[in-house]
């Protein structure tokens, strides 16, 4: 992500609404404001002012924030109007065509307030999740990362698991001397369980699932030819996926990410994949080692979109997993069925009917995790919390509780140290540039 230069950006979400509201953050904030509302030199506060378009000017009132003393820690502007989205748009157009500034990216400004020391990467984390959020446990991770507290419980299990290593590592390092006793077997049980018990919590009902992208991953699962090819190109907008009346014609899971904003404002985005179809029985070989792939990733998944072009969703059937959300939704609406049961979605993917509904309906699904805290919705932290209880649960796979000591205390230091290292990105130890990027990508334009 660029960071230079003087960005602007509607921050707002899209549509007309009573207002809109144009962001600009950088040295040439101050030159926007001269230029756009004749304020020459403006001082902290707010303006009742006209903005310049053309040869016509904007009722408008405009909002200054001085270096130091802003959301990004710059020179900053914001530009309040009516909320016309064709008007939202030429006001942007006016600020980038001051030289110096330009279009802003997915959460430019945030990444700006963290670069500058005014917000931790967790509270930026935690800004994303409060704005997407929408049920109450999402908005309280959301606090949890903005007022510090996962942060302090982040902490404390690095402390925890520092302490019970150097125990562990003294019967390593210090096996000739008599006054140094190493941490018991039981003790040492007693310790990882408990701590075990914690980030487990925090994970919620999917804490043994790897996690392997920073969004949900939400699987179109079904009989062949149940239309999820079809579905899954008018969801996308594009034709991502070969479609055919010949079962069997989907072979490898076809990923592709799903942007629901527009849809929902602030719905983010999901990582939508077609899945083999799943029958009683493999058409060949190929087929049968497909649809085992494809349970696999049902296994992994976030959350399941059943697709029946019957409406009748067989539970007895054992290709969906029971513990995800589902959304059942019935393919094919443009064709002859039984009534609807009415715990279906009916979705034409030809004419586009409720494509939007289904849209909102996966970005709810995607929300329903179980859980307590953040390690529940934001998947950084619950891939961190994921690697760091794989590695506690090594470390105790390698020593018997009841023994009197510790047999290879080497083979369960290195488990612990694999659980440090998976939570220190949480604690705040090693941020590598990529995760920072990861982060910011998750943000819409003008965050």
């Amino acid at each position: 992500m660029p960071t230079g230069g003087t960005i602007a950006a509607i921050c707002t979400p899209p549509g007309n609404a009573a207002r809109a509201m144009i962001r600009i953050s950088g040295e040439q904030a101050q030159a926007c404001a001269r230029e756009l509302c004749t304020l020459e030199h403006p001082e902290r506060g707010v303006y009742i002012t006209r903005i310049r378009l053309g040869e016509s000017d904007l009722p408008a009132i405009a909002m200054w924030f001085p270096k130091g003393a802003s959301y990004t820690g710059q020179d900053s502007l914001e530009l309040s109007f009516v909320g016309n989205a064709v008007v939202a748009g030429m006001v942007l157009d006016a600020c980038i065509s001051i030289e110096g500034v330009r279009p802003a990216e997915p959460g430019e400004f945030s990444a700006r307030a963290y670069l500058g020391g005014r917000l931790s990467l967790q509270q930026a984390e935690g800004i994303a999740l409060r704005i997407a959020a929408r049920q109450d446990d999402a908005l309280a991770a959301a606090s949890a990362l903005l007022d510090g507290s996962h942060g302090r419980v982040c902490n404390s299990w690095v402390d925890q698991l520092t302490g019970m290593l150097a125990l562990v590592e003294a019967g390593v390092d210090f096996t000739d001397q008599d006054d140094v006793v190493a941490i018991t077997p039981k003790n040492l049980n007693k310790g990882l369980g408990e701590l075990l018990d914690e980030i487990q919590a925090h994970l919620g009902a999917r804490a043994g699932h790897q996690v392997h992208a920073d969004l949900p991953t939400a699987v179109l699962v079904g009989e062949p030819n149940a239309g999820k090819s079809t579905l899954m190109n008018a969801l996308l907008g594009v034709k991502r996926v070969m479609v055919s009346d010949q079962a069997g014609t989907t072979r490898d899971a076809i990923i592709e990410r799903l942007n629901l904003s527009q849809a929902l404002p602030g719905a983010g985005a999901v990582l939508l994949c077609d899945l083999p179809g799943l029958g009683e029985f493999g058409i060949d070989a190929i087929d049968h080692a497909a649809q085992e792939r494809a349970r696999e990733q049902i296994a992994s998944a976030d959350v399941i979109i059943w697709c029946d072009p019957s409406g009748r969703f067989d539970d007895s059937r054992p290709m969906i997993n029971a513990g995800l959300p589902t959304v059942r939704v019935r393919t094919k609406s443009d064709l002859v069925h039984n009534a609807d049961t009415g715990n279906e979605l009916s979705v034409c993917a030809l004419d586009g009917s409720k494509l939007d509904v289904l849209k909102r309906a996966i970005s709810d699904a995607a929300c329903a995790r179980t859980g307590e805290g953040v390690g529940a919705f934001v998947p950084r932290h619950r891939r961190s919390m994921v690697s760091a209880a794989e590695g506690i649960r090594a470390a105790l796979a390698e020593f018997e509780p009841t023994a009197d000591s510790i047999e290879m205390p080497e083979l369960v230091a290195s488990g612990l140290r694999d659980a440090l290292d998976a939570l220190g990105e949480l604690a705040g130890e090693v941020t590598p540039d990529d995760v920072i990027g990861r982060v910011f990508a998750t943000f819409c334009v003008g965050k």
